[in-house]
């Protein structure tokens, strides 16, 4: 949040100068980025790719910088017209090939239209160069091009992206049982191109149909994969999808030349359109919008051809399989262990095919909004859209298409999620054959229980909850007692409570719930003025709302409503800490301290806490120091803790009394390390040592730490290649609002706003 923050000080501060929206906009993320680099030095991947989004932001910002020196807007249009260019030329030295197909948003639609780009940038070269007048028939010669390049398409992206016919009798087999069962006649040249991702693309003009295979290698691909990879490539040239494409820019120029629109960013480097830079952006962002609608629907009829082919459960199959690829940059769109050596491990690539699948499955329920708002600018429907229309008999493309506009609406989300019930039952099924499979696990429940998952829950049991059903708005209020572990990937567990209304025991699965502690008797917060008693819950009839029962000092009754209100922070979570170990951040840095005592006064805001820091400074007599302070002066975050190692003698011997406090304690800890794949070790401390080649080598000491892992395996971490360790506990960080910077406050105050339950401010 604080981050947040930052950039619009930044833009705004730029404006004030400049006056011009764009350059404020680059400028705010040149001077972020400028940070990002600096701080993220020891993830190579990383880097690069903020080396490429720096050298970018700074081209157009410089430019915007001269350009309103100079009260011309031209260098900072050509500068953001030619940004693409920076951006694929400096990837392609940085990571070669691989840096186009690893990104999910870049299909071969958008490379065919990149070439279409590298014709446009020709014509306007020699309008500008030659004596030959082409900018009056510019429309005309851009349409002309369009032709040609689709027409040259196969060749072009054969040897842009490396690819080489297959000579491989098995996969041309298999490619021509999938043409028979989808009634293609005709040849379609097969190729491979050689990428650590499994995927396929079709490419070429109507007589000269390609479709490449996108693999690390053609050897132990997954059969039934393949074929449902295929079926849909296929479905794309039995459908003369790239041709309609061509179709679709064309009349793209076409209306452009009619309204005289300007055809591309460039038109404002080498001509002189009317409509200012700015708007050009936002109305052409408006018309790709509209354009990428379309190429998401030849995408829903390539699905559909492969499903009515008989290829539907492959290529869902397939579909889980190139999301979980994917993984955590799933919403960006690139997972940087996509452009780096090291492979992933069993153990991580589990992990990963665990939470797509819990992803999945939520998605198809709630989606998020981001993903949701991603989509509109990509030409491919969201990965749960196409497996859910796959799965189902009443989506069409069309309607499918939709979907992610639909489902901004939770009104929509509540019916879709009841009438495409079995969809995602049978997709639950799917997944766990293929996890199966792949990792050749026969029983899941005893994988997930291996995996400790109630750890992650352990300070939530025997407390109350308030569940809602995200599905029917139904309210249910409990005690959660446990989970019970689900022989299922897609569904891990579901939450085991005591209903105080019904007095009977439930499951309730987590993907359909969401939850709220809130316990009868305790004094919530709402401001430091306004400390309420919740009194009771009272729900109407159909348990779909209700409302809190409070009563304030003057033992005045006070109802709010469950659907409009946000819980607080309770006096009874601060009263928790009390003669326990609590995490003390000063200056940056965590430590632990012990709460000795809690001072309480009518006026909250002079209630003062006493903490006696059990691992930094002493007092004159050598005792532990004692901290006292008022509420009013601390920020207060429950539960989730986290830390980095940094590299200083003072901060080095408190990390490893914080590591050896978590392996007396045996606590759960995530260690996240700084590379781009296996980058996160889950487990246990059992063994926290300085290595150095002497005693006096302070400049050589670091923490090597040996843990034990989820998975039963014994791992030593070096400190210089973590970058933080998190850990949930039943008390948590106290910090000091005046050793706290201003936009981190500010960026507190906001995260109050949106979930005032996990914060004291």
């Amino acid at each position: 949040m604080s981050d947040i923050i930052a950039l619009l000080f930044f833009f705004f501060f730029i404006y004030f100068i400049t006056e011009d929206f764009l350059t404020s906009l680059m400028g705010s993320f040149s001077i972020y980025l400028w940070i990002g680099v600096a701080e993220l030095k020891d993830y190579p991947v990383i880097n690069k790719i903020l080396v490429i989004s720096l050298v970018t932001y700074n081209v157009i910002f410089i430019s915007g910088l001269i350009s309103a020196y100079l009260n011309d807007p031209f260098l900072l249009n050509t500068s953001f017209a030619f940004s693409f260019w920076i951006i694929l030329i400096l990837g392609f030295i940085l990571f070669g090939r691989k840096y186009i197909v690893v990104w999910r948003f870049m299909s071969p639609q958008y490379l065919t239209l990149f070439l279409y780009l590298l014709g446009w940038i020709g014509v306007v070269f020699i309008n500008q160069y030659t004596p030959i007048d082409f900018y009056r028939y510019i429309y005309l010669v851009l349409i002309i091009v369009n032709i040609i390049i689709y027409f040259s398409s196969g060749f072009l992206l054969d040897k842009l992206l490396g690819i080489k016919r297959i000579r491989d009798v098995t996969v041309e087999k298999l490619v021509e049982e999938v043409k028979s069962d989808l009634n293609i006649k005709g040849r379609v040249k097969v190729g491979f191109g050689q990428y650590p991702i499994l995927n396929a693309m079709a490419y070429g003009s109507f007589f000269d149909k390609r479709i490449a295979i996108i693999a690390e290698g053609l050897d132990n691909l997954p059969e039934d994969e393949i074929r449902g990879i295929v079926a849909h490539e296929l479905a794309h040239t039995k459908g003369n999808h790239t041709f309609i494409l061509a179709l679709i820019t064309i009349m793209d120029l076409i209306i452009r030349w009619i309204f005289g629109f300007p055809a591309t960013y460039y038109d404002y480097t080498f001509g002189s359109p009317q409509i200012p830079f700015i708007l050009f952006l936002v109305i052409n962002f408006g018309i790709y919008i509209i354009l990428y609608f379309f190429v998401r629907i030849l995408e829903g009829y390539a699905d559909k051809r492969a499903k009515t082919g008989g290829y539907g459960q492959e290529l869902v199959k397939a579909l889980y399989n190139l999301e979980s690829f994917y993984a955590s940059g799933r919403e960006i769109g690139l997972n940087t262990m996509l452009l780096c050596d090291e492979k992933i491990s069993r153990e991580n690539k589990m992990l990963d095919y665990v939470s797509t699948a819990q992803y999945i499955n939520q998605s198809m329920i709630k989606p998020s909004k981001i993903s949701l708002l991603g989509n509109f600018l990509n030409s491919h429907p969201p990965t749960y859209h196409r497996i859910l229309a796959i799965l189902s008999e009443d989506i069409n493309p069309y309607k499918e298409t939709l979907l992610p506009l639909l489902y901004l609406r939770k009104k929509n989300q509540k019916k879709f999620a009841q009438k495409y019930y079995q969809a995602r039952i049978n997709f639950q099924t799917i997944a766990n054959q293929k996890f199966k499979e792949f990792f050749r696990i026969e029983d899941i429940s005893k994988f997930l229980h291996d995996l400790e998952l109630d750890e992650k829950y352990k300070y939530d049991f025997q407390k109350s909850f308030l569940f809602k059903n995200i599905i029917n708005g139904d309210y249910k209020y409990g005690n959660l007692i446990s989970l019970k572990i689900k022989d299922d990937i897609s569904d891990n567990f579901c939450f085991k409570i005591f209903n105080y209304k019904s007095k009977k025991i439930e499951f309730l699965p987590p993907s359909h719930f969401t939850k709220t502690q809130v316990n009868i008797g305790e004094h919530y917060i709402f401001s430091k003025k306004n400390v309420l008693k919740l009194e009771n819950i009272q729900f109407d009839k159909d348990s779909k709302s209700g409302f809190y029962i409070f009563t304030d000092k003057n033992n005045n009754l006070i109802k709010k409503p469950i659907k409009k209100t946000k819980i607080p922070f309770s006096i009874e979570k601060i009263q928790n800490f009390l003669n326990k170990d609590v995490f003390l951040k000063r200056k940056g840095l965590l430590g632990l301290a012990e709460c000795t005592a809690l001072h309480k006064k009518e006026n909250l805001k002079e209630s003062k806490i006493e903490l006696k820091n059990s691992m930094g400074e002493n007092g004159e007599n050598g005792e532990a120091m004692v901290l006292t302070r008022k509420l009013k002066d601390l920020i207060i975050k429950p539960k989730n803790i986290q830390f980095e190692i940094i590299k200083n003698e003072s901060n080095l011997e408190n990390s490893k009394k914080l590591l050896e406090w978590m392996r007396n304690k045996q606590i759960r800890a995530y260690f996240y390390l700084k590379k781009p794949v296996n980058n996160i070790e889950i487990g246990y401390v059992e063994k926290v040592n300085y290595n150095q080649t002497s005693e006096e080598d302070l400049r050589n000491k670091h923490l090597s730490i040996e843990i034990s892992t989820i998975f039963n395996e014994l791992k030593i971490l070096q400190q210089d290649k973590i970058e933080f360790v998190s850990f949930s506990y039943k008390t948590g960080i106290i910090q000091l609002k005046s050793e706290t910077s201003f936009f981190s406050k500010i960026g507190y105050y906001l995260f109050k706003k949106i979930k005032p339950q996990e914060i004291l401010i």
